[in-house]
């Protein structure tokens, strides 16, 4: 008895281990999504040629942590005995929030005219790029995906998201033949054209990888199908490569808005490499302090980004020096991980209770909606 105790202690430690490293890899990536915003915010003159590729990585690493998630939050706790319907609940909250938090965040760029009226409208339907919203606009649209699909991928878990996004790239050339000038709705939806990046079919890519690899990090399945696709992402960036290194980072940039493999290829071996990273990071000790707050932060990533680019799209954009913006970035990017890293209950304290009144309030109206979507 003594002994399985330990053991069953053992696999606990493990895993809390996993997890807390899947919230530092998502406290580094809010701060790259954070820190492309605040240089388009204050410094849109500067073109950092290592930073910039670097920030570009987030969105693809939103979509993997977000299928993580999928399969620890949502897949497993279905297997374990909660209803499909509760789990279809949660799921439509989750949507309702990232809509909601997308189309406020066009209604302050609206305000401070920093969209006009019909850029406004057209990015809170995911019609056309607005600022700083595409990711939550993505994880609502995967979310509702995800809840008409749920038997199948409670069952088969990451193999038909994977079979879908195969299936789709196969499919690549037909659609450009079919849509030689496609509508921007095709665009977002399919991928066809330029515009919009990531598009929703290809992105099931990340969103397979990452539900693959939050099933092995579950113990659900092996790590083969992570590591197929991660050989796959090596032979295509290995062409990629072959237009030379700054021509194939010039591309990188430039794949995300023509939704080609080479961009998607990138995102996930930069997303392995980062894991890598941090998990080598964690077996010194002087790094124990950073990795902690990195998941500080990654807990607390959706008051960060959203309240972060809330500001961000309600600020109108001042010219100023370089040197003025850097500070001005810097000081922004400070405070805002700050406030993070307080915490609910002391953002609360400091808001004198009205954060949590208004989290009750709209908790009711968010789970009243979630309710009736789930029956509609």
């Amino acid at each position: 008895m003594e002994q399985n105790s330990s053991a069953h202690r053992t696999v606990g430690t493990k895993q809390s281990t996993r997890f807390e490293t899947l919230d530092a890899l998502r406290g580094v990536t809010v701060i790259l999504a954070m820190l492309d915003h605040v240089k388009v915010q204050f410094v849109t003159d500067v073109h950092v040629h290592v930073l910039v590729p670097l920030t570009r990585l987030s969105t693809p690493g939103f979509i993997i942590l977000f299928g993580a998630m999928i399969e620890i939050a949502y897949l497993s706790k279905l297997r374990a005995g909660r209803t499909m319907r509760s789990v279809r609940e949660r799921m439509a909250s989750r949507l309702i929030t990232c809509w909601a938090l997308a189309a406020l965040l066009s209604l302050a760029a609206l305000a401070s005219g920093n969209l006009d009226f019909d850029t406004a409208w057209r990015a809170v339907l995911g019609l056309g790029l607005g600022r700083f919203n595409e990711i939550l606009l993505i994880y609502a649209a995967l979310f509702a995906i995800l809840i008409a699909m749920l038997p199948l991928i409670a069952r088969y878990g990451s193999l038909p998201v994977v079979a879908i996004a195969l299936l789709g790239w196969l499919l690549q050339p037909v659609f450009v033949v079919a849509f030689p000038d496609p509508p921007q709705l095709m665009n977002y939806l399919l991928g066809v054209g330029t515009g919009y990046g990531p598009a929703l079919l290809p992105a099931m890519t990340f969103l397979g990888f990452g539900i693959a690899l939050g099933e092995a990090l579950n113990g659900r399945r092996s790590y083969l199908l992570v590591v197929l696709m991660a050989l796959l992402a090596i032979v295509i960036c290995g062409s990629e490569l072959s237009h030379g290194v700054m021509e194939s980072g010039r591309r990188f940039l430039a794949n995300r808005w023509t939704n080609h493999p080479g961009y998607y290829a990138v995102g996930i071996l930069g997303f392995i490499v980062i894991s890598a990273c941090l998990l080598v990071a964690k077996r010194f000790r002087f790094f124990e302090l950073p990795q902690h707050v990195l998941a500080q932060i990654g807990s607390q990533s959706l008051f960060i980004y959203g309240v972060g680019n809330l500001w961000l799209n309600l600020l109108p954009i001042v010219e100023m020096s370089n040197a003025v913006g850097f500070c001005v970035a810097f000081m922004f990017l400070f405070c805002l991980i700050a406030l993070g890293l307080l915490g609910p209950s002391k953002r609360n304290v400091l808001g004198m209770g009205l954060p949590a009144l208004w989290g009750m309030k709209y908790g009711n109206v968010r789970d009243f909606l979630a309710r009736r979507l789930v029956q509609a």
